[in-house]
């Protein structure tokens, strides 16, 4: 193992995982939370939207992460494994709140769906379809928005969505497809 000074940003995941359950070294921990806290962060947010409780959430799946870590058979990649902490620790999250009509209430966050322009727009339209793709996205149910948010959004791969929902590879491009075809409906017929 790797001991002392090491430079740990350079560590692969499983030696950081390694370091940080078998010598209890907090350097490990800290390089990985450091990794991944802004993908984590993203997607979060991308789907509760900007607030102290998208935050609070955030701070849940890193605490999930060091509880289930034990759990880690490395027969995935260490961030399909954190991905599906994130989606879990947020799907509970918007069930026990799924009332409150607070998901996702940045526009910005969602520019990216669809959006290959080249600046030519306005930021005023782009801020416009911004806001049309969000109130849509509020429309979707909450499992076909975190396979859109994870495909579209984050470029996670079919197969490693599909590992992080433990669902089969088909299952997940037929809800993302559905998806599609929802937030296209929503959005003619709000046009």
């Amino acid at each position: 193992m790797v001991k002392g000074s090491g430079n740990f940003a350079e560590l692969e995941d499983s030696v950081l995982v390694d370091l940080a359950l078998l010598e209890k070294n907090q350097r490990a921990w800290t390089e990985l939370v450091t990794r991944y806290y802004g993908r984590v962060s993203a997607t979060v947010y991308r789907i509760i939207g900007k607030s102290a409780d998208a935050e609070d959430v955030v701070q849940e799946v890193f605490t999930e992460m060091a509880k289930a870590i034990k759990t880690y058979r490395r027969d995935s990649l260490f961030s399909t494994f954190l991905y599906r902490i994130a989606v879990n620790t947020t799907y509970r999250y918007i069930q026990k709140h799924l009332n409150r009509d607070e998901t996702t209430e940045d526009p910005e966050f969602f520019l990216q769906i669809g959006d290959k322009s080249t600046g030519s727009e306005s930021a005023m339209i782009k801020s416009e379809r911004a806001e049309m793709l969000n109130g849509a996205m509020k429309k979707i149910s909450p499992d076909k928005r975190f396979v859109l948010t994870l495909y579209e959004v984050d470029g996670v791969s079919l197969k490693e969505i599909a590992e992080i929902l433990k669902q089969p590879l088909q299952t997940v491009w037929s809800r993302i497809n559905q998806a599609k075809k929802e937030l296209y409906e929503i959005l003619n017929g709000s046009m």
